[in-house]
């Protein structure tokens, strides 16, 4: 009995030694391959995060940009879009760019005059004279000099390339603007660019800079009694329910430039980075004729509201408005200019 008690014991053993050695030599085994789960774990993710809205040339963009990344690398990229601030604001996705807790930032080349001071040549009132001109600087040789002026200044950032929002015009508060005499004395909402704060010091204004993602609120409280914008942020914003009045200028443009923190780019294989570029350039083909006609048709809807006074400056004055604001272009050449991109420009705008 004790013969067959232990025998018992030893048969039980030996098949848990056998089933336990069979179960180690299939853990050994490389797993299947599974298609899906190789995609995930070398997915990459790009964060994108901008201030507007999605309804805009620049939130369109942005949208247009992740299809196009997605498509062109086959689902290996996926950019991630964080619109209306709700990531970062204009005050602070500079920052956090350069440090990598997001990857990509759309900034108005306005904001960045802070730190490519040159970028001010941009900024320069009455500089364009057709949305052709600005596309084939945005877009040419010289938008390219003007991204590689980020590399020696060490930003942490790379500059992919320009989009264009469009033509800026002025609302006001209380008084409609016929004239830049009637400026004098308002506070006037600025990004922090020494050319725009001198634009508006020419005709005797106040400019004030405010963040874009706070600037609806001071206008509603007349912290700020005007500002200068584009028609379709002037309208997703809902600016002109805190306005009364629209004056079709045409002194300046919006525009922006797409960056990518360098790190993480510099990380990416030359394969992905050439079919993120491919997805840039035609975003931003695609992006300039998106900005005409959302410009166009928001412009149309402004004209449209009741209460809200939408004012077109006449020839002369635009004249007058040009010549009084002279002095910003001395002021560029003597505090701002470093190289001839001004000139540049100028050959292409020239008529």
């Amino acid at each position: 009995m004790k013969k067959f008690i232990l025998g018992t014991i030893i048969t039980v053993l030996l098949l848990i030694i056998v089933i336990s050695v069979q179960q180690g030599l299939l853990l050994a085994k490389p797993l299947p391959y599974d298609d899906e789960q190789t995609g995930l774990s070398t997915q990459i993710t790009i964060h994108l995060s901008h201030v507007v809205a999605e309804n805009t040339p620049k939130g369109q963009a942005a949208n247009k940009f992740a299809e196009l990344v997605e498509e062109k690398t086959a689902g290996k990229v996926k950019v991630h879009v964080y619109a209306n601030a709700s990531l970062f604001n204009d005050e602070n996705e500079f920052r956090a760019l350069q440090k990598g807790d997001v990857e990509m930032i759309v900034p108005t080349f306005s904001k960045m005059t802070t730190y490519v001071p040159s970028w001010q040549v941009l900024d320069l009132p009455y500089l364009f004279h057709t949305e052709e001109q600005i596309h084939e600087v945005l877009t040419g040789t010289i938008g390219e000099q003007l991204l590689a002026e980020l590399e020696p200044l060490r930003l942490r950032v790379k500059g992919l390339g320009f989009w264009y929002n469009g033509f800026k015009h002025l609302t006001s508060a209380d008084q409609p603007i016929h004239t830049f005499e009637d400026l004098q004395g308002l506070r006037i909402r600025t990004m922090p660019s020494r050319t725009l704060e001198k634009q508006f010091e020419a005709v005797n204004a106040k400019p004030t800079s405010v963040s874009f993602s706070e600037l609806f609120t001071d206008l509603e409280t007349h912290t700020i009694d005007a500002q200068e914008n584009t028609a379709s942020n002037i309208y997703s914003k809902g600016f002109y329910k805190v306005q009364k009045h629209m004056t079709i200028t045409q002194h300046g443009i919006l525009g922006y430039a797409v960056l990518i923190n360098e790190s993480f780019w510099n990380s990416l294989p030359e394969k992905i980075q050439k079919q993120i570029i491919a997805a840039m350039k035609e975003t931003t083909e695609w992006q300039f004729e998106q900005a005409r006609s959302m410009n166009d048709q928001d412009m149309q809807k402004l004209m449209q509201q009741d209460h809200f006074n939408v004012y077109t400056m006449s020839k002369q004055e635009r004249l007058r408005f040009k010549e009084q604001l002279t002095p910003v272009y001395d002021f560029y050449k003597t505090h701002i200019q470093t190289n001839d991109i001004l000139t540049e420009i100028e050959k292409v705008v020239t008529p």
